[in-house]
């Protein structure tokens, strides 16, 4: 995880496990975001959010093996 590269590719596979439960809570449990915006919409939005979440998490884990 010293590269920007292989943290952006540990964060693209970290972005499916992420993915599924987003969509799952987005679009499956009756949420009014799903008929204002439209499933390709809402399913864009939760692509992009689940990423910036596992990038998240891959730069916490990334510090936190730097400090300890």
């Amino acid at each position: 995880m010293k590269t920007p590269l292989s943290r952006l590719k540990l964060s693209l596979i970290l972005t499916i496990a992420i993915y599924l439960p987003a969509i799952w809570v987005l679009a499956l449990s009756s949420s009014p975001l799903l008929s204002s915006m439209g499933v390709v919409q809402l399913s864009l939005w939760g692509l992009l959010m689940s990423f910036g979440a596992a990038y998240a998490i891959t730069l916490f884990i990334c510090a936190l093996r730097k400090s300890g």
